[in-house]
């Protein structure tokens, strides 16, 4: 398993990780947003995005969005594919998207918003602290 900063030639994987992140909302029931293909593919293009594929079959992918001039950021848009989950990938990933964001934006203070307790309890045991919305950006 290879988890990289995604780029450019990762854009062919764009469509599998929409229609990825969709799947897993139906089936949790739970306010994913959904992300088009053309978002993925700009996070991929700027260098804001990690990608893990097992040889050149799609495993995981999560992004950075930055608000208020980088000094907030968070890593977002978290999914395994279901034929990687319970292998430790998730964590995995977070922890590369982490340092990617401390890389890319040194200053800004790191978040990761989520409405599922599997990621609470991923965010906690990699070091995050629960926070109220107010304690975050406004923008």
């Amino acid at each position: 398993m290879e988890i990289v900063i995604a780029n450019k030639s990762h854009i062919v994987y764009a469509d599998i990780i929409c229609k990825t992140i969709a799947e897993a909302a139906q089936v949790r029931g739970t306010g994913i947003a959904k992300r088009e293909p053309e978002y993925v593919a700009a996070k991929m293009e700027n260098g804001n995005a990690v990608i893990a594929l097992e040889g050149d079959k799609f495993a995981g992918f999560c992004y950075i969005e930055a608000w208020g001039h980088g000094k907030f950021v968070a890593n977002s848009g978290l999914i395994v594919h279901p034929d990687f989950r319970n292998l430790g990938l998730a964590k995995q990933i977070k922890e590369v998207i982490f340092k990617h964001s401390r890389t890319k934006f040194p200053d800004a203070k790191v978040f990761s918003i989520t409405t599922g307790l599997a990621v609470m309890k991923l965010n906690s045991d990699l070091g995050y602290k629960p926070v109220t919305f107010s304690e975050l950006t406004d923008d």
